[in-house]
């Protein structure tokens, strides 16, 4: 145990920091102590300095303020960093999640967020393709370096396993077509168009009963 010569307690000696210059190793004032002395110091720097001090006082145990959102986040919602001794870094997850995409967007497609926000609108915030809501992925011509529009997920995806390549996916529409028209021909549920069947079949002769 220990005392603390700021609050007078006394306490576990895991309370305390680690100092080597003193006698038992231990800080002089323990770490809630140490903390608040800190934050005084550096609230009474800014203030000689003319800066805003942002009082933070009520920022409850196992949380931290985010200068970015505004707001009070837990620890485990903090995000963090061997940089700091706090182990902590300055935005909480989500908002430098939100930065680190700003970034990401700013270097690969030369957009900010204003951009996106724009692409967003242009499109009433749907997928260019299939026209779900909310497209988060934003398609870019990788042969040309040019950004065409935002996608869904699975458009995205669908347009770089066919490699970009128009012939292929024109191929895999007339695919799909041809082998519905021959199911329905062959169950006798409708009567599909010779002519579409023949231009998909690459212009052959009388389709047969059976496709």
């Amino acid at each position: 145990m220990k005392t603390c010569p700021q609050c007078g307690e006394a306490k576990p000696v895991t309370d305390f920091g680690r100092n080597r210059a003193l006698r038992d190793g231990l800080s002089f004032y323990c770490l809630s102590c140490n903390r608040e002395r800190n934050r005084r110091w550096y609230r009474d720097s800014r203030r000689r300095q003319g800066r805003e001090v942002r009082d933070h006082s009520w920022v409850p145990e196992g949380f931290r303020w985010c200068p970015s959102c505004h707001q009070a986040v837990a620890h485990e919602d903090f995000a963090r960093s061997a940089r700091t001794s706090s182990g902590f870094g300055s935005q909480c997850k989500p908002c430098k999640y939100a930065a680190d995409m700003d970034r990401y967007y700013a270097r690969r497609y030369g957009l900010d967020r204003a951009g996106i926000d724009e692409l967003r609108a242009r499109q009433s915030d749907l997928c260019a393709i299939c026209g779900d809501p909310r497209p988060a992925h934003i398609d870019h011509d990788h042969e040309r370096d040019f950004v065409r529009a935002l996608l869904c997920e699975r458009c995205n995806l669908a347009l770089g396993l066919f490699r970009d390549d128009p012939s292929l996916m024109r191929a895999a529409a007339d695919y799909v077509e041809l082998h519905r028209l021959r199911h329905a021909r062959s169950l006798g549920d409708s009567d599909p168009d010779d002519a579409v069947l023949r231009r998909l079949l690459g212009g052959a002769g009388p389709v047969a009963p059976g496709g």
